[in-house]
């Protein structure tokens, strides 16, 4: 034994060092396969020539006609377009849809219902001008700022709802040309309409803000506020619910302030809890919310508000001979407007806040119920064992991550890079993914991804995370159980005894009793006491005394005493409180949330908002049309970029004009956007990659592309300067004197580099500006892209030969404890028969990728090359092409070959790195869950194949002859699995027949869904409950063994570092094999020459140490590492 024990330290070790090693293998690996198809420069390649070949787009909405919107106002420019074109002709209106005019009392509606009350109010703020707070050098080219913290107030202008579009529309026009309401001091423009909507009776104000800030950045902001006029309206129960409302408030006072007395009384040191803070702030927020509510409704029933709104309505009231008293109106009304919008705000967030502090309080108040406690505590307990789940999904996550790259990396942007792969694979998760972006790159290949990668991320981990929830539930059930047994006995026993009402005080005698006993009448408690005090009969008298044992069966005593009658008495009040305090909170969240929901009636509120926010505050997103320049971000060609600089950077950035087209005085001028002082002037850079011979200088390639390009090393080719001053119309001769040279810009620029530095004044703030441009060349070289390939594939090769290496090792060393005997079956497991494929995998993928480069570099393909340059086959030239084509397919299928290798690899060693891990008891709980569900999967895949097929012949036969997705058996079949991952056009079958697409889907939603993958879902949760039970049950005896080391060892727990356990175990190795002398303490002593109790502790570390060597579970193995 002691022999074994010595001689397992190395295996003991390497128990911990293979996961590092198959992590390491697994880490390289992938490394060296995305560097094999470097996806991030094959990317760009392949979009570039698509988007030349394969060209897509979508032509819509913006055109020379299109109006401004509000939402898309992004500069001073805009306000006025937005002002003369939208918001006038929407708020004004004076005809209708036929340009017919509209009558008298309907002039001033927005959207044909909302009233505008009094006027339409327009604030401008301004900032005052300041010197700038700049150096001496700076000064002279920003002479002017503005102090932008003390914007000022201009006197608001008030436009009368009632006044002919058109002489609003000249008004503004006037105001534009003046620079009164738009300058380059203006910080805030505040449009403010108050509506009324006689339909609902609601009154509105409405607040669009647009902010001018010191950046040039432009803020857009609208607030609607709707107000019922009404409190109650024609519905009574209003009142009634505030009656109702306020009885439970005042009752809850009550019995929270009895409580807190009672808790003094008895001098009880905690008084104030957390569920007694809750329920005194949600009694304050209630209150709260009542105190606003009762300010709005003084406010919105005074007559002064009313009077004016219809003096200003009178149609013998004069505008223009009135405009003084008409003013006064507008400013009263609109200010008693906004202060009840504002109440209005705080009324709903109290209304939040009630309700959410109710919601709490109801929790807590069903404490002592054993199922909802059950749920609180499970949500607790549950987030402790998340942590080792979490580590296995990262683990499958990135193996599906690194394959869809490597899949769809080159044409699929979601897939382009780690990080997109990342987000693109959680949100497929999620639902938010749409397959056909991958089904388009190779269909078959995309479909076997997707469905892997469901199966193992969706339905088996996200399926364990539930069966980690439900394991946490029934922990704290079972410890439930144990508490409320008792409890549950008392309350079979009041059944049995009283029936359904359960309730022993209802009864007469027992009321008698209780006095009796309170009051000290009644000092013993039997049947013929009772009987004889009560003058009751015998049988009433063992009634009462079984129902006094059911009210105190909880004390657990044998007799009842004159105490615990008078406790039961006692308690009857608390035992009701119990379960009437929940239902008494129930009622008063539901009163309350209906009490809210009447003063604040969003039924009402939705359509009148809304409707008004359509017209007013409109927004939209406007697309591409051929009068629509090109955008910086959407430049994908060497063709896009002069239509950029002449159509969109010089006019934006050589700014001569305001926006009413006069020109800008001196200060104003070299500005973008107002603000920023073009300093100098703008930069063009171009670095072209110098010229170098291409990789394959021999051979028909070297002859088809002679010169090649350094990409990598990029030089500076030209520069010119554009001064800040000139106007459009030189900037642009300069930049189209550029292109008609065609030097400028060819096949060797690498790079266009445009640099502008600005200063802002306002903010006083220096900015650098730079526009990079960088053309991609594309294409793949075997190592020349890279100089980590080479390095990548020796660390693989080295870790694959240490994995046969390992695998070897164990053979042997499991071969030679059998001497004679043919290795036992236990050595062919199914991980062992992972990590071997896993092995196959990654050596035929180097095969694959092998071919794949002795197919590229082929002399027969060269010659084949160089005879169709040269034209040296001109006799046949059509096999030449057959066979140079055949060639380049088998490439083609070659490069898919090596991805699917690298797909299935990567799949393996992720199943090898989750094997490794086995020795973690939580992990290991997670990868036997995975073996043992598939023992069980057989049955339960012929049910579902079965029911797969029913579904999917039908859904052939119902919509194949309209739907492509249904035009074939395959393409049924996948449809159908998609649909079961919630990827599925629901809209499409029912366009064919919508009576019988929803008949379908449901039953197939129905069967597939929600009862066979709810089967699959036991079948996974019985094995893991099954393998947490048999984990538990194996590591008990050993866990006895750690503790003793750990005592014995210290922290380390590694007993073999101390020097007399190495002189036993060479003493041990010297030894005769198969002596079967018992190895004692005394012996210890004896051979080591030490003391008895150096011994008996030497004797113990080996026994504890041989006792977990021989568990050959690698679970235990990580109780030690834990303290390693």
């Amino acid at each position: 034994d002691v022999v074994e024990a010595y001689e397992s330290r190395g295996e003991f070790q390497s128990v911990f060092l293979t996961p590092l090693v198959y992590v390491l293998f697994f880490t390289f690996f992938a490394s060296a396969a995305l560097t094999h198809v470097p996806i991030e420069t094959m990317f760009p390649s392949q979009n570039g020539l698509m988007a030349a070949l394969v060209t897509s787009g979508s032509y819509d909405t913006l055109t020379a006609d299109s109006k401004m919107k509000f939402k898309n106002i992004q500069s001073q420019a805009d306000v006025f377009p937005w002002l003369i074109d939208t918001f006038v002709p929407s708020v004004f209106v004076t005809t209708d849809y036929n340009n017919m005019s509209i009558p008298v009392d309907q002039v001033g509606r927005i959207a044909a219902f909302q009233k505008v009350v009094g006027a339409v109010e327009i604030k401008a703020y301004v900032a005052p001008k300041i010197p700038c707070d700049v150096s001496a050098s700076l000064s002279p080219i920003y002479k002017s700022c503005h102090d932008w913290a003390n914007a000022e107030q201009e006197t608001p202008w008030y436009l009368n709802p009632k006044s002919p579009a058109q002489e609003i529309i000249d008004w503004f026009q006037e105001v534009k040309a003046n620079h009164t309401l738009v300058s380059d001091a203006n910080t805030a423009l505040h449009i403010n309409v108050a509506t009324y909507n006689g339909e609902l009776n609601l009154l509105c104000i409405t607040a669009l803000q647009i902010k001018f800030q010191p950046g040039g950045y432009v803020d857009t902001r609208s607030k609607m506020t709707s107000m019922p006029l009404d409190p109650y309206g024609n519905d009574p129960s209003g009142g009634l619910m505030d009656l109702i409302t306020g009885m439970f408030f005042l009752t809850t006072v009550g019995m929270d302030y009895r409580k807190i007395a009672r808790h003094r009384k008895q001098k009880k040191a905690v008084v104030w809890t957390k569920w007694r803070t809750v329920t005194w702030m949600s009694l304050a927020s209630v209150l709260t919310f009542y105190v606003f509510w009762i300010i709005l409704s003084v406010l919105v029933t005074q007559a002064q508000l009313k009077n004016e709104i219809i003096a200003m309505e009178n149609p013998a009231f004069d505008f223009e001979h009135n405009t003084a008293l008409a003013i006064v109106y507008f400013i009263d009304i609109m200010d008693r407007m906004k202060t009840m919008g504002t109440i209005m705000i705080i009324l709903r967030l109290s209304a939040m806040a009630a309700m959410c502090l109710l919601m709490f309080r109801i929790l807590g108040s069903l404490r002592f119920h054993p199922g909802l406690n059950v749920v609180m505590a499970t949500l607790t307990k549950s987030l402790r064992s998340l942590a080792p789940f979490f580590f296995v999904f990262v683990v499958c996550l990135s193996a599906f991550v690194m394959s869809g790259c490597l899949l769809f990396g080159d044409s699929t942007k979601a897939f382009s890079t780690i990080g997109m792969s990342y987000v693109t694979v959680v949100n497929m998760l999620f639902g938010q993914f749409n397959p056909d972006m991958v089904l388009d790159v190779n269909y078959y290949t995309a479909v076997v991804w997707y469905w892997s990668a469901m199966v193992v991320l969706s339905l088996v981990l996200f399926n364990m995370l539930l069966a980690i929830v439900i394991e946490s539930f029934q922990k704290v059930h079972n410890s439930s159980d144990k508490r409320t047994a008792p409890y549950m006995a008392a309350i079979s026993e009041l059944a049995r005894v009283e029936g359904l009402w359960l309730w022993p005080w209802s009864r007469r005698d027992m009321i008698r009793l209780g006095r009796a006993v309170h009051a000290d009448e009644l000092r013993d408690v039997s049947a013929a006491a009772i009987a004889k005090h009560l003058a009751l009969s015998d049988d009433q008298a063992r009634l009462v005394l079984a129902n006094l044992d059911c009210v105190v069966i909880e004390m657990g005593t044998a007799e009842l005493t004159i105490d615990d009658v008078r406790l039961a008495y006692a308690s009857r009040g608390d035992f009701v409180m119990i379960f009437l305090s929940p239902l008494f909170n129930m009622f008063f969240f539901l009163v309350f949330a209906a009490c809210a929901l009447d003063h604040t009636p969003i039924q009402s509120m939705f359509p009148s908002e809304n409707g008004l926010a359509n017209i007013v505050a409109k927004a939209g997103t406007d697309a591409v049309t051929t009068v629509t320049t090109t955008k910086f971000s959407n430049m994908a060609t060497h063709h896009d970029v002069f239509p950029w600089l002449t159509n969109t950077f010089v006019p934006y950035t050589f700014v001569t004009t305001d926006y009413n087209g006069r020109n800008l005085s001196t200060p104003d001028l070299r500005r973008v956007n107002y603000v920023h002082r073009i300093l100098g002037a703008v930069e063009f850079k171009t670095y072209s990659a110098p010229p170098r011979p291409c990789d394959v200088v021999d051979g028909p390639l070297g002859a088809m592309y002679a010169q090649c390009h350094d990409f990598d090393s990029p030089v500076l080719n030209s520069a010119f300067y554009i001064d800040a001053g000139a106007d459009p119309e030189t900037a642009t001769a300069v930049i189209s004197a550029k292109q008609a040279s065609g030097a400028w810009l060819d096949a060797s620029t690498a790079n266009l580099h445009i640099n502008l530095a600005t200063f802002n004044g306002e903010l006083n703030l220096l900015c650098l500006i730079s526009l990079r441009v960088t053309f991609q060349p594309g294409g793949l070289d075997p190592y020349g892209t890279s100089y980590l390939a080479a390095p990548l594939d020796a660390c693989v090769l080295v870790l694959w030969i240490t994995t046969i290496w390992m695998e070897l090792r164990e053979w042997c060393r499991d071969h030679r404890r059998r001497t004679g005997q043919p290795p036992k079956p236990r050595f062919c497991t199914l991980w062992r028969a992972v990590t071997w494929l896993s092995v196959v995998s990654v050596a035929v993928y180097f095969a694959i990728w092998t071919a794949l480069c002795v197919a590229v570099y082929s002399p027969t393909f060269a010659a084949d090359l160089t005879a169709l340059e040269t034209g040296a086959s001109s006799s046949q030239p059509q096999l030449l092409l057959v066979d140079i084509m055949t060639r380049l397919k088998a490439m083609g299928y070659l490069t898919l070959s090596v991805r699917i290798a690298g797909m299935v690899s990567l799949g393996l060693l992720m199943f090898r790195t989750l094997s490794s891990l086995r020795f973690h008891p939580h992990l290991n709980m997670v990868t036997a869950t995975l073996t043992a569900s598939l023992h069980s999967l057989v049955p339960f895949c012929c049910i579902f194949v079965i029911c797969l097929t029913a579904f999917v012949t039908s859904g052939c036969l119902l919509f194949g002859e309209r739907l492509l997705q249904f035009s074939t058996i395959s393409r049924s079949i996948i449809t159908v699995v998609n649909m079961l991952f919630g990827q599925f056009d629901l809209a499409a079958i029912f366009a064919v027949d919508y009576n019988i697409a929803f008949t379908w889907y449901w039953c197939a939603m129905v069967i597939l869904f929600l009862v066979l993958f709810n089967m699959l879902l036991a079948i996974v949760l019985a094995a893991f409950d099954h393998v947490r039970t048999v984990t538990a049950t194996k590591i008990a005896p050993y866990m006895a063994a750690i503790t003793e080391l750990r005592r014995l060892a210290g922290p380390m727990l590694w007993p073999w570092n101390h020097p007399h356990m190495m002189q036993l175990g060479s003493f041990a190795e010297s030894a005769n094999t198969g002596l079967s002398t018992a190895v004692t303490s005394a012996s210890i002593a004896k051979q080591l020459c030490v003391t008895d109790v150096d011994a008996d502790i030497v004797l113990r570390k080996t026994r504890a140490f041989l006792a977990v060597r021989w568990t050959r579970d690698p679970v235990v193995y990580f109780r030690l590492f834990l303290h390693l």
